[in-house]
């Protein structure tokens, strides 16, 4: 039994490792600040609706 689950977990890692490689990273392109400043609307975005859930 242990040994299917190990066997099932890598064939899961292989799958998420071959779906991440061909997606693009979204701060390609971008300079230092632009990539700071995309991650700091994400990151006010993500606080937004985690608050706003509470309230």
């Amino acid at each position: 039994m242990k040994n299917k689950n190990v066997k099932e977990a890598k064939r899961l890692w292989d799958e998420l490792c071959k779906s991440v490689s061909k997606k693009r990273n979204p701060l390609a392109g971008m300079t230092k600040e632009e990539a700071i400043e995309a991650i700091r609307k994400v990151r006010e975005k993500l606080w937004e609706e985690k608050f706003a859930a509470r309230h």
